[in-house]
């Protein structure tokens, strides 16, 4: 497969625009061809120079940003990201503008757990999978051995929740 050419005249569109969505001079983490930005132009430096950036303020992300790329990952993950940078890496930036991560999932017009009647679907995989999980083990697993346990927790509040749950399919299919 062969790659698209990436021209001097693309990235410093590119690092143009991000600065303008983003409200701050884009950060090499944040950008595809921050490789090929820097062959182009010697470095990551130069190429914000080139795009007319390099004597730009260093400042955070606009907010309506921030939650564009929130709900963004959401859909991703099927769920909200937890706080903290390793589902959100921008989770510091968001910090600079809220209280809390609560505060800021529910501007962004998400919630921390999901309602009663969310992901009934899901909710009846993840039950059927760790019942499965525990029929081949023997024993019902913990948090740590069962891959989905964030949307575990999304979705039942608690991992004791969840437990309380399976108990209950597990009863249900043993009547019928």
């Amino acid at each position: 497969m062969v790659d698209s050419v990436v021209t001097k005249e693309q990235i410093i569109a590119e690092l143009q625009q991000l600065a303008q969505e983003q409200g701050r001079v884009p950060r090499r983490s944040m950008y595809n061809h921050f490789e090929k930005a820097r062959q182009l132009f010697g470095s990551w430096p130069d190429a914000l120079k080139a795009a007319g950036l390099e004597n730009e303020p260093k400042r955070f992300f606009k907010e309506e940003y921030l939650i564009a790329e929130v709900k963004r990952i959401s859909v991703e993950l099927g769920r909200p990201p937890v706080s903290g940078p390793r589902e959100f890496p921008l989770y510091m930036s968001v910090m600079e503008y809220y209280d809390s991560w609560d505060a800021f999932l529910e501007r962004a017009g998400l919630t921390k757990f999901a309602s009663e009647a969310d992901g009934v679907e899901i909710k009846e995989k993840l039950i059927l999978d760790i019942l499965e999980m525990e029929r081949i083990i023997r024993r019902f697993p913990i948090m740590s051995e069962f891959k989905d346990y964030r949307l575990v927790r999304y979705y039942f509040g608690s991992w004791k929740n969840f437990k309380v749950a399976c108990e209950a399919k597990k009863q249900e299919i043993s009547s019928k």
